[in-house]
């Protein structure tokens, strides 16, 4: 009898349907692919590209004889710093405990002006600064009420001294 059972099961499973079901797996393609397409497009929109110092930048502005242009905002707690290879150091304080972005729209304005093919700005910032004030400068940094200012952002963070 043992044998017996034996040979039916091993008939059973010679017989079986050996196709695979692989409906649910292509309705999850249909529903996933359009999502992810969408997700991708929107998450571009969403990041800002900024150029990092690197090692090899410090050797070439010392080979070069004329100074190249330098604009550097440093963001401090107790307010704004501009400064530049063209420029003398400008202090703006705080108003109301908040950085006074009307008043750096107005230096870079006045920036762009006078030097207006210049693109690139470096922006130094505390630790202790907040994430929304950096992301705040950086985008008066970029666009002004009159158009683009600075678009080509350097990051860099200072050490109080």
């Amino acid at each position: 009898m043992p044998g017996r059972m034996r040979c039916r099961r091993v008939r059973h499973l010679r017989q079986g349907d050996a196709s695979l079901n692989i409906t649910p797996l292509m309705n999850l393609m249909v529903v996933l692919v359009p999502f992810l397409l969408t997700t991708v497009v929107f998450s571009k929109l969403a990041i800002l590209d900024l150029n990092l110092p690197s090692s090899s930048a410090a050797g070439q502005a010392a080979s070069e004889k004329k100074e190249p242009f330098r604009l550097i905002v440093t963001l401090h707690q107790d307010g704004l710093t501009v400064q530049g290879s063209r420029l003398k150091i400008t202090q703006i304080p705080p108003i109301e405990g908040k950085h006074d972005l009307k008043g750096l729209a107005a230096i870079l304005h006045k920036m762009k002006t006078a030097f207006p093919e210049e693109k690139s700005i470096i922006i130094l910032s505390e630790p202790e600064v907040s994430y929304e004030s950096l992301i705040e400068v950086m985008d008066t940094c970029r666009t002004g009420p009159s158009g683009e200012l600075f678009p080509d952002i350097s990051i860099g963070e200072v050490k109080r001294s």
